[in-house]
């Protein structure tokens, strides 16, 4: 039911005050009561921890009796009388030891079966001797340890505790050695514990019969302890509390410590009669706490008198917690204008906080956002590492085979002359296709990575164009369709790389030939004002408006037929882009649509004139002999490389591992070294350094060959000592040309 408190009327400050000072008995009345509860379980807890340290202790002591009897017997058993079956004699040393130690009764030696040889007590060789605990004696037979028995009375009388300990020839139990103890050596050791009035300290033996007591030794030895104490002790494990009664029938709180070696359990017990001391202090303290009640009671009452100056000041704090963004707290005084503000600004702490919290959710979904993005873009990294680590691996193992086809095809050619002609052709063509699917492949890799370097030069765009149009031929010669070159009358220059350059336009051309197998292709070069201008047509397949917008998406192809007769890798368009984009200049597509061809359009800014370089002398010149030592774990790739050497008249040595090539260029001693950088047993570049240190001249010439052909490749490569880098598969020319331009630099 909803209550108008603006119509409530403000009670008198006489019932507020009665009305405050019961309220404030009440609370103290529960704190009392849960005081004395709270003292009582103190009380109870303090006499827990009091007893069980004080059993702990005394078990340490007891245990510390218990072994040194067993230690003294130990060394009895060790005499040399006993060793030698000297029993006589052993019997007159075990009296002397009895002697030596007062609280020793006797000691008795028994054989492997259980029989007593004699009682230190009794006349040696005296009949009737007999064992008071041979229950202890079969279990210690039987488990071949030191151990105590029960408190029994002996054969002469008076109590007397067995130690017993065993004597072991050959995994056999040979005697028995066993000292009768007497509990008074135990009970001195309760003797000297100060302990408070009332409580009881109790040793019992294995079979809880009492070992010794304080006080009363002499009244309770030898007697078993009560019902409740055993039923206590088979609940505890090593050491525990509990309540149980006491050999006076007294009830009592007791801390048990067992020694598990010996059996034995000290038990201490505080009558319970001593928590009645803690609950008259915990009445005292409830008595306290009720005055104490009263008075604050009576100064709240003073207080109230003072409730607007109060309720003002609340209002304030209220004020302040909105202005701070913290809860505010209803409360009301019993003043109506005091308690309308006080809701009214509880009620605007609600929507302020309301609108702090949606305001730290949307936070904290953004901050999730960014945490997920920051992750999924570093699994994307991570990816991009691992494709780009493929990528370089993809490309040296697939440059690898293509070595020794190239190296194959160029031994061919030198010695072939016009047989399998056509042959050779197609294997160049396929094999060359197969080397720019790779270098395809490795420009994208780089390209993503920002790799991608140029070596920017003047370059004549006619010549460049025309080498390109050249190349494209000779991949197709049997087209039947026209592929036209037009170029200006005047040159055209550009500042640029001119292998970029020439792989756009063979990219360019290679696209227009595929998809115009029977259609003219058509490339012109023309140069305006401040820009050159490439144009590739031709009058194949054409493409949709859907397709021309994704043609230069990487690994993109257009749709096809599923004999995949215009084949690649769709990787061709977006290098030519990032070709041009990297020169500065723009690339555009266009296509009427399917069937109507396409046309792609290169603009390029106009460079300067190079200027002419002395020319280069071919390959093929006669060249001077030289010893090359080759070292290639690709077993064709070596001798191919070999052979072609040989023919252009080397002495050659060809080795498979790094080892056996620095054994070889011991003796061989060459001028030249061609290394593959993956080696079985040792890297290239660990090689190349072994032989600058080998002592061979240092002229020596090294020749890096490999399937990693990236820049940092190189780099490295150089690092290393090499003066020639090539990436496979290698012409022979150019490795001749490289071999020969490494020569002439170093004889000038």
């Amino acid at each position: 039911m909803f209550i108008d408190r603006s119509t409530r009327r403000p009670l008198s400050l006489r019932l507020l005050l009665i009305l405050l000072i019961g309220a404030g008995l009440l609370p103290l009345a529960l704190l009392g009561m849960w005081g004395i509860k709270a003292v009582v379980d103190q009380h109870h807890e303090d006499l827990e921890r009091a007893t069980l340290d004080m059993s702990r202790a005394l078990a340490s002591a007891v245990d510390a009796e218990i072994e040194s009897t067993v230690a003294a017997l130990v060394t009895l058993s060790y005499h040399p009388a006993l060793a030698a079956g000297r029993l006589e004699e052993f019997y007159h040393v075990s009296r002397d030891a009895v002697r030596a130690r007062p609280y020793w009764r006797s000691v008795i030696l028994t054989d492997g079966t259980g029989g007593v040889i004699f009682r230190s007590s009794m006349p040696f060789g005296a009949k009737g001797v007999r064992l008071t605990d041979p229950e202890s004696l079969g279990q210690l037979l039987k488990e071949k340890r030191p151990l105590v028995g029960q408190v029994r009375e002996g054969q002469r009388g008076g109590l007397a505790l067995p130690v017993r300990i065993p004597v072991v020839t050959g995994g056999k139990v040979q005697y028995v050695v066993s000292a009768a103890l007497l509990p008074d050596r135990i009970h001195e050791i309760l003797a000297r514990q100060d302990i408070p009035p009332g409580w009881v300290i109790t040793v019992a033996d294995p079979r809880n019969q009492r070992l010794a007591r304080s006080p009363e030794h002499s009244a309770f030895v030898g007697k078993p302890v009560t019902r409740s104490l055993v039923e206590l002790m088979a609940s505890v494990d090593t050491s525990g509390n509990g309540t149980a009664l006491n050999g006076d029938g007294v009830e009592s709180v007791a801390g048990i410590t067992k020694l598990p070696r010996w059996g034995i359990s000290v038990i201490v017990g505080a009558p319970t009669s001593l928590l009645d001391r803690a609950l008259w202090t915990a009445l005292a303290m409830y008595a306290a706490a009720l005055a104490l009640s009263l008075v604050a009671c009576l100064g709240a009452a003073r207080a109230i008198s003072r409730r607007i100056i109060g309720g003002i000041n609340h209002l304030q704090q209220q004020a302040s917690d909105l202005g701070q963004g913290r809860p505010v707290q209803s409360h009301t005084c019993g003043i109506q204008e005091i308690d309308h503000l006080a809701q009214s600004l509880q009620a605007a702490s609600v929507d302020r906080l309301a609108v702090e919290h949606q305001r730290e959710v949307l936070l904290g979904n953004l901050n999730r956002s960014l945490g997920s993005l920051r992750v999924a873009l570093d699994q994307a990294q991570e990816a991009a590492r691992a494709k780009d680590h493929f990528l370089a691996v993809l490309g040296h193992e697939l440059r690898n085979p293509l070595a020794p086809i190239v190296s194959t095809l160029d031994l061919m050619d030198l010695r072939g002359g016009d047989v399998y002609q056509r042959e050779r052709q197609i294997l160049r063509r396929q094999a060359t296709h197969l080397h720019r699917l790779v270098d395809d492949l490795l420009d994208v890799s780089r390209i993503v990575q920002g790799k991608l370097s140029l070596n920017t030069q003047p370059v004549l765009l006619n010549a460049l164009v025309a080498r390109a149009h050249e190349s494209i031929l000779a991949t197709v010669p049997k087209r039947s369709a026209p592929l036209t070159l037009a170029l200006p009358p005047h040159d055209v220059w550009v500042q640029g790389d001119e292998a970029r350059l020439q792989q756009l336009v063979v990219n360019l051309l290679g696209n227009a030939v595929r998809h115009s197998p029977d259609a003219p292709v058509r490339v012109a070069v023309s140069g305006s004002g401040t820009t050159a201008t490439i144009v590739v047509a031709d009058a194949g397949t054409g493409m949709s408006p859907d397709v021309l917008e994704k043609i230069f998406t990487p690994f993109y192809q257009a749709p096809q037929s599923i004999a995949r007769s215009t084949g690649g890798l769709g990787l061709g368009l977006t290098i030519a882009r990032s070709i041009v984009d990297m020169h500065g200049g723009t690339i555009t597509a266009h296509s009427a649509g399917l069937g109507r061809g396409c046309e792609f359009r290169v603009e390029l800014p106009l460079g300067r004139e190079a200027i002419p370089a002395a020319p280069s002398v071919p390959w093929s010149a006669p060249r001077q002999a030289a010893r090359i030592l080759v070292v290639d774990d690709n077993i064709d790739a070596a001798a191919t490389i070999a052979e072609a050497l040989a023919v252009s008249g080397h002495d050659v040595r060809v080795e498979h591992s790094a080892t056996a090539a620095l054994s070889t260029a011991a003796d061989f001693t060459p001028a030249i070294a061609i290394l593959d950088i993956g080696l079985p047993d040792m890297d290239g570049f660990t090689l190349a350094r072994r032989l600058r240190a080998s002592g061979l001249p240092s002229e020596l010439l090294l020749i890096a060959i490999t399937g990693y052909g990236q820049l940092e490749d190189r780099q490295r490569a150089m690092q290393a000592g090499f003066d020639l880098h090539l990436t496979k598969p290698v012409a022979l020319g150019a490795l001749l040309d490289g071999i020969e331009t490494l020569r002439a630099a170093r004889a000038s």
